[in-house]
């Protein structure tokens, strides 16, 4: 299990971080077992801020105590992802409004870079697939976190710490099932839908440009409305 060493600053702060982001990025399985003491031994650190990280996860409902002493990463229902998918859906059209009325010239041009690169790994990609190639996974890697910069780009200039803290809430079991889903859909050339919500972040973005509030919103909530469907029945191995 990959998990870093941490140093001696705020150990429970840094224990939190560590296994929240574990949970995040699928490294703690859900459902998967888990205990202070093995999580310690992995963290390099005593289990008493294990122990305080662990409880503030239990308070997120990210982890689950099975018994006094047993704990599991949380399982999530369809139903659980489906309505955290729609409140992530509101609240990123609201960014989106945000970002139109505050964004800086060069944020923007930051965004819009963003997507130039995800844009060249995109055509890199189409092109090993017409000439019978092996797709790159890293290119798909790519392309994913390019465009996941992208929405963390247009939240940064909606220039609100209350509606990021809760979008990344939200979101905490959804980036590796995310990219799980895009890589099995780009192998087996399932792109129709895919193509269509790429081209969503540049009307996102003209939109940002244009400063019109209510279309950004209204394309930021579709896009990530769209993509609700596809966490919904999507089981983690």
């Amino acid at each position: 299990m990959p998990l870093p060493a941490l140093s001696s600053q705020s150990l429970s702060e840094q224990a939190y971080k560590a296994l929240r982001a574990a949970i995040v990025q699928g490294d703690l399985q859900w459902g998967e077992k888990i205990t202070e003491r093995g999580l310690a031994e992995h963290l390099g650190v005593s289990p008493t801020p294990v122990r305080e990280a662990l409880r503030r996860l239990e308070q997120e409902q990210l982890v689950e105590r099975t018994s006094p002493r047993s704990l599991r990463v949380a399982s999530v229902s369809p139903l659980a992802r489906s309505e955290s998918g729609a409140i992530e859906a509101a609240l990123e059209g609201v960014a989106a409004r945000l970002a139109a009325e505050k964004a800086t010239s060069e944020q923007l041009d930051a965004i819009g870079q963003l997507l130039d690169s995800a844009d060249e790994a995109a055509e890199q990609l189409r092109a090993d697939r017409e000439h019978g190639r092996d797709l790159d996974p890293q290119k798909i890697e790519l392309i994913f976190n390019a465009l996941r910069d992208f929405h963390r780009s247009v939240e940064a200039a909606a220039d609100n710490a209350q509606l990021i803290r809760t979008l990344d809430q939200v979101r905490a079991f959804s980036r590796s099932e995310r990219l799980k889903i895009a890589s099995a859909q780009v192998a087996a050339g399932e792109t129709g839908g895919q193509e269509q919500r790429y081209q969503q972040h540049r009307e996102i973005l003209d939109a940002l440009r244009d400063r019109d509030v209510e279309r950004a919103e209204t394309l930021a909530r579709q896009h990530a409305m769209s993509a609700v469907g596809e966490l919904v029945g999507w089981d983690r191995p």
